[in-house]
């Protein structure tokens, strides 16, 4: 059955499920700042509006905005009826508080996912979606709000499970994603180098050790995950990727470490744990931040 369906965000992965829910005969509307990318998306029949107005009657929005954006994206999702559900498919850690301290009468889902997507050099869009996607409740919101966005999503062809704890899906999540994203953009390449270069292997195989030790020592995640075992995995299903990391560095973006390895690093002085790998890898992306505005054109 077609739903009326709403993604805040038209970056790679907005644009991905926008394109890939309106395919599966759905009605999309897409909150997007850029109107080049408003205009991209009304050509491939999907709605795409700067008026937060214009979500009205959705019965789930993905949110798929940047995790320092989390709050901003707010005061737009206030103007739905709280029946409508928030899917947060984020990266980072405290999106979903963020959320529930701001919209306190809306349903929650959070989602971890390793769909892929980015536009290059050119403007052109790729997409890969072998990856899997996660879906969870988040704290007292009902279990079949995870099954709804579920059942979207796989309307769209897409690999979904839904569970019914959601922060060892999140902290799983976080814990590749201080290994992929960093690393790949500091190499300045897709996923699939990572596997290929052994230096680059050991460095985010340390890194998911360090991360997991953590989510352990914090009880978001059970002692059992297998770190290295589900790097190997993401990569190869992720080869072909580029990291949001990696794309903003690359494009002179602010990127989101903060909300990833910082928030880890964090984490792991609370605990009195060393993390010696995420501390550089947090250090060595700030100072290419820093080096790129830098090197920015009228800096």
């Amino acid at each position: 059955m077609a739903e009326t369906i709403g993604i805040v965000g038209a970056g790679s992965l907005g644009t991905l499920l926008a394109l890939k829910l309106q395919k599966a005969g759905h009605t999309v509307t897409v909150l997007a700042r850029s109107p080049g990318r408003r205009e991209s998306l009304r050509r491939d029949g999907v709605h795409a509006e700067s008026d937060p107005a214009a979500l009205r009657g959705t019965t789930l929005v993905f949110l798929c905005v940047k995790s320092y954006d989390t709050a901003g994206a707010i005061p737009a999702l206030d103007l739905l009826e709280p029946v409508t559900c928030i899917c947060s498919l984020q990266n980072g850690w405290g999106n979903l508080e963020t959320l529930q301290s701001g919209l306190p009468k809306f349903p929650l889902v959070a989602g971890a996912t390793s769909l892929g997507a980015h536009f290059d050099e050119t403007g052109t869009f790729h997409a890969s979606t072998d990856g899997a996607t996660t879906l969870a409740p988040w704290e007292g919101t009902e279990f079949r709000w995870a099954e709804y966005a579920g059942t979207l999503l796989q309307s769209a062809s897409l690999r979904v499970e839904a569970v019914h704890v959601a922060r060892p899906v999140l902290w799983r999540k976080l814990v590749l994603n201080a290994a992929v994203n960093p690393v790949s953009a500091l190499a300045g390449a897709q996923n699939g180098a990572i596997l290929e270069s052994i230096a680059l292997r050991r460095i985010a195989e340390a890194a998911v050790q360090e991360a997991a030790r953590v989510g352990v020592l914090k009880g978001y995640m059970e002692p059992t995950f297998d770190p290295v075992t589900a790097l190997a995995r993401l990569l190869e299903e992720t080869r072909e990727n580029r990291s949001s990391m990696a794309q903003d560095l690359a494009r002179q973006r602010r990127t989101e470490i903060d909300a990833i390895v910082g928030t880890i690093v964090k984490a792991a002085h609370e605990e009195g744990e060393r993390v010696p790998v995420l501390e550089s890898l947090w250090t060595l992306i700030r100072v290419a931040e820093a080096a790129r505005v830098d090197e920015a054109p009228g800096a």
